[in-house]
């Protein structure tokens, strides 16, 4: 629960540094991605649930064949598949899904330039989250629960860093 809760707030913590060190703009355009960015993120973390118990079946069944070759390899193909096809739904529709948010026109370059540069990172999102749930229905929830709290420090450094530094903003905080 803490490693989802987690997830989600990437995006939070991308507010929270473009509120504070760049215009409201940046702050709009971030804003009005948040929506989508949890949605597909949610999505990837559902399809760590369903490898969560589809490895925990397998481990439970002691069907060790079944957990290796079918659960582990099918697992790992769709997540990373899924992955790649939210990121290109978020990088090549990006304009449109914001438009159809009612974005303000001003924000939709900002907002759609974020969320492009954030589709890139889904694919490795879906890859965790897999992870997360292989480790997790084998009893290691806290290793998952490690690399993502120290995501999550590395990317509010890299806020900062990005956006005071380099005054990128909306840029800055997705690249991070």
């Amino acid at each position: 629960m803490c490693s989802q809760l987690l997830e989600v707030m990437f995006n939070l913590s991308d507010v929270a540094v473009v509120g504070h060190f760049a215009d409201y703009k940046a702050l709009g355009a971030v804003g009005s991605t948040t929506l989508l960015v949890t949605l597909f993120t949610g999505f990837l973390i559902g399809m760590g649930s369903g490898v969560n118990v589809r490895v925990a079946h397998a481990l439970g069944a002691k069907n060790h064949e079944n957990y290796r070759k079918k659960t582990i390899q099918t697992s790992l193909f769709l997540c990373t598949l899924i992955g790649l096809l939210i990121g290109a739904v978020c990088f090549f529709f990006s304009g449109g899904m914001l438009r159809l948010l009612n974005t303000k026109e001003d924000l939709i370059d900002q907002a759609s330039l974020y969320l492009r540069i954030y589709a890139l990172c889904m694919p490795a999102m879906g890859i965790y989250n897999f992870g997360n749930g292989v480790l997790s229905a084998r009893g290691e929830t806290k290793r998952p629960l490690y690399y993502l709290a120290i995501a999550g420090v590395l990317n509010v450094l890299l806020n900062l860093f990005f956006v005071i530094v380099f005054h990128m903003a909306a840029a800055g905080v997705a690249t991070a």
